[in-house]
């Protein structure tokens, strides 16, 4: 945990991001307003991508410091918080709350910010990257969000519990790479980022709803693990890993893996595994001209039979028929 030394920077909030960052260009389009501000070399590398438009505002922060540091500082707006840990680690003290809370990567959470005040801390020399969505009093009525799901403002998530940290899903993840890699401009690209935000607040909300309120450390670390499982099977879907072999990359036993695994997601890995083939399998019949026997290879089946098999026992069709009943194929 990163304590004050002679080596680590303290700096008011507001202060430190005026002095440290050099505006490189502003951009408004069709209601979409576009900074983009680069750290100064004295305190590291990196840049600060911002999107304004309709009660949202979308942080970018992309940063390695060259100190550790410390930021000291007052959230007098009252908004709705939605922040993506990709990359590093931030260490969180509240005012309100005696314990400092750790945000690792790759974690999220939803909270309602309600002027509060507090530090935040970062190591130097590792890189930090965070997607932080901020949403506003005339977003927030507009979708009805503290009605609906029923957040407190007189108090803040953050600050009530120390496990609201989530791990982030294959499925935000996704989103995430999909924000991030987007090319659109103007007003398409206002329009994708509010499908976006509302596509990954919709997830965060429906899994703060599944989620125990009673959840232990413990529980915390496991699911973070499976996630973890999740995130591996995906990244590489030409190996098959045995379940054993996940569990061990993870630090999880075996029994402990395949049964919480389940609970969790409601299916088991096997199943989740398969889902994730066949899908980047329709992916590449849909969009690829390559040979069966190729796309075999690339979802982790050395065998063309096996994959057809497996394939149909999904879909109900072939790999073969599937393809030949797309729109636009002859």
């Amino acid at each position: 945990m990163l304590m004050p030394t002679k080596q680590t920077t303290v700096k008011d909030c507001t202060d430190f991001w005026s002095t440290s960052m050099k505006h490189i260009t502003t951009q408004e389009i069709c209601g979409l307003t576009t900074k983009k501000f680069e750290i100064i070399e004295t305190y590291g590398t990196g840049a600060i991508v911002s999107y304004f438009f309709d009660g949202l505002h979308i942080g970018v922060i992309d940063i390695t410091f060259a100190k550790d540091l410390q930021l000291h500082g007052v959230r007098k707006k009252e908004v709705l918080e939605l922040s993506f840990l990709i990359e590093g680690e931030q260490i969180i003290h509240l005012h309100n709350h005696k314990k400092k809370l750790i945000y690792e990567s790759p974690e999220c959470y939803l909270t309602y910010i309600n002027k509060t005040t507090g530090t935040v801390s970062f190591h130097k020399n590792k890189r930090f990257k965070e997607i932080k969505i901020s949403m506003n009093q005339d977003f927030i009525k507009k979708y009805r969000l503290l009605e609906t799901y029923e957040m407190n403002k007189n108090d803040t998530q953050v600050s009530s519990s120390e496990y609201c940290f989530q791990p982030l899903c294959s499925k935000t993840q996704q989103l995430l790479t999909e924000l991030l890699s987007d090319t659109h401009e103007g007003l398409l690209k206002r329009l994708f980022l509010e499908s976006k935000v509302l596509e990954l607040l919709a997830l965060q909300l429906d899994t703060s709803k599944n989620n125990s309120p009673k959840a232990t450390s413990n529980d915390h670390k496991i699911s973070k693990k499976l996630f973890e499982i999740q995130k591996l099977i995906n990244s590489d879907l030409t190996t098959q890993f045995s379940i054993q072999e996940l569990a061990r990359k993870v630090g999880l036993n075996d029994f402990i893996a395949k049964k919480e695994f389940k609970r969790i997601f409601g299916e088991t890995i096997f199943e989740f595994a398969l889902k994730q083939r066949i899908s980047k399998a329709k992916q590449l019949l849909a969009h690829t001209q390559k040979p069966i026997y190729e796309i075999s290879e690339l979802v982790g089946y050395k065998n063309a039979t096996h994959f057809s098999a497996a394939f149909k026992k999904v879909t109900s069709q072939t790999p073969k028929k599937y393809r030949n009943t797309l729109p636009d194929r002859e």
